[in-house]
């Protein structure tokens, strides 16, 4: 059994402290290049594990920790508030975790506890879709899409009293009696010529609901045969919070048969910054939070663990307003968009969630994410948020993001589809956005050394380019090194610099060079075609149901 393993059995008085010491003395390697990327100012940190406390500090070229006390001024403060967390951290356990922020501005690591699995009669993945239309999950829809985690996290409410015996059959029967009004615009509009059978299971007690186009029917004690949607929930006090409707985050994923599930966020770790502009993505930098966020920090992975998605993640920047090659005339990323959007079966347009959450001022929230193909017919977004959009819609969307000086990015993420949207991926899920220097979170990702690609075979720019720097023309100004977003470009001998294994290839800095010194090298002429039937070999987005 190794050390963790063996420590996570520990009493919790005793746990807390040596798991606190373990992240101090953990072995920080100062010369590692993400290490002096990261920390080119001293960094302090304060460290609270359910009361044991200790602080580090990062520095250039030094690393110190101190057990049983704080430093003054610390640019963050770490609390971790759930011992059986730290223990399933120990013993290598998986744990769902999405970040969020409260009214305060302290950001929050959930664990993502189940509420509610459910199951389809068809088996389609459309579970989104028929749960937007009961009633009782108006506020559980709303929490579901990416922009859930810049939302501000609701605050949760007093504890609750204790379930007591045959409350939750009678919070259920209040449920299922609950006026339906069959008049209501939003309810004809839901169940037009079409029925809907609802199978519930809360904790033991059975329950159904058949919402049709002109009456609502509800039993308590009795399934229907045939249910388009069965729901089960098991935890008897999650229960009694979702019956009672009380204020609660929510999040969406998927099961080990692709059935959606809702899970309720509890905190277990929470971070306050000195400053509260800094991202959160900042925390990557800390070596014990990069293992824990990237699901390494147990020291034994399971075999599970180790198993990996082999599904291929793939996508690239495609630099605006520059012209290249063939296509002088004609700008690169809406040729591409273009391409996808024509032959796409389902559109879906929606504001941009990282220019929401920092409230950009350089750039319109408007132009954010589209997503195309059949996998986009099974979300559920906020009318507020998004909706699904006709081709002319989405081409006018992207003419707007690109007149604005965005830079599109596209290609295929599976975590976009089912960790952001507890959608199914089953390859016709293409994802795009536009991304600002300001807001972007490859970019902020980025400066703290983590990649900024969408994953998968995607490091650098758009294969069949290649960025350069006329060494005649550089006069080594240092415009391009300021404007570049992802901080990867650097002096070198007086003289503007980039590794191509790094750089994205967004363009900015090609556009803002007074001297006309960098420029994109066409290595290939066929390299947009290429790109194009690149993505298309793992994405479809054309309509499925017309091929069957």
């Amino acid at each position: 059994m190794s050390i963790k393993k063996s420590l996570s059995e520990l009493p919790e008085s005793v746990l807390k402290k040596g798991m606190l010491k373990k992240i101090l003395e953990k072995e920080v390697d100062v010369s590692n290049e993400i290490y002096r990327k990261s920390f080119k100012e001293t960094y302090k940190v304060n460290l609270d594990i359910c009361g044991a406390i200790g602080y580090q500090i990062y520095e250039q070229d030094k690393y110190t920790s101190k057990y049983g006390e704080q430093i003054e001024d610390p640019d963050v403060t770490i609390m971790f508030e759930d011992m059986d967390y730290v223990r399933g951290l120990l013993r290598g356990e998986k744990v769902g975790t999405e970040w969020g922020r409260d009214t305060k501005d302290v950001r929050h690591m959930n664990k993502k506890d189940l509420l509610v699995s459910t199951r389809t009669r068809t088996n389609e993945g459309n579970a989104q879709l028929l749960l937007a239309k009961i009633p009782i999950f108006d506020q559980v829809v709303k929490n579901f899409g990416t922009s859930r985690q810049g939302r501000i996290l609701r605050d949760e409410p007093d504890p609750i009293d204790p379930v007591e015996e045959g409350e939750i059959a009678s919070l259920m029967k209040r449920m299922l009696s609950e006026p339906v009004d069959v008049t209501n615009e939003l309810y004809q509009k839901n169940f037009q010529g079409q029925v809907l059978k609802v199978n519930w299971d809360i904790n033991g007690n059975i329950a159904s609901q058949i919402f049709g186009e002109t009456n609502y029917y509800h039993q308590f004690g009795k399934h229907v045969e045939s249910a388009d949607l069965t729901l089960v929930i098991k935890n008897p006090e999650y229960a009694k919070r979702f019956l009672l409707n009380l204020p609660t985050n929510y999040a969406p994923g998927l099961d080990d048969d692709d059935n959606l599930l809702i899970y309720i966020k509890i905190s277990v770790l929470s971070v306050q910054f000195k400053n509260p502009d800094i991202s959160r993505f900042s925390l990557v930098k800390l070596p014990f939070l990069r293992a824990i966020l990237q699901g390494n920090f147990s020291e034994t992975p399971t075999e599970e663990e180790n198993k990996k998605d082999e599904r291929e993640n793939y996508g690239n920047y495609i630099p605006v307003n520059l012209p290249m090659g063939d296509f002088e005339s004609e700008v690169v990323p809406y040729k591409v968009f273009e391409h996808f959007i024509e032959k796409a079966s389902n559109i879906v347009l929606r504001t941009c969630p990282c220019r929401e959450r920092w409230d950009c001022q350089n750039h319109s929230k408007e132009y954010g994410c589209i997503f195309m193909g059949d996998d986009t017919k099974n979300m559920a977004l906020d009318s507020s948020e998004g909706y699904v959009a006709t081709k002319e819609q989405a081409l006018e969307h992207l003419k707007n993001a690109i007149a604005d000086g965005l830079v599109p990015l596209l290609g295929r993420n599976v975590d976009e589809a089912e960790d952001g949207h507890g959608v199914k991926d089953t390859g016709r899920f293409l994802s795009g956005c536009f991304c600002c220097e300001c807001c972007c979170i490859g970019v902020t990702l980025s400066k703290h050394g983590v990649a900024a690609s969408m994953g998968g075979d995607a490091g650098g720019s758009m294969k069949g380019m290649k960025i350069k720097v006329d060494p005649e023309l550089c006069d080594g100004c240092g415009t391009c090194i300021e404007v570049c977003p992802f901080k990867w470009r650097k002096e070198l001998d007086g003289k503007s610099s980039v590794d191509p294994a790094h750089c994205t290839g967004c363009g900015r800095c090609v556009d803002v060079c007074p001297n006309g010194a960098i420029s994109f090298d066409i290595e290939d002429p066929n390299y947009v075609e290429n790109y194009i039937a690149k993505i298309e070999s793992i994405v479809d987005v054309t309509d499925q149901t017309i091929k069957t």
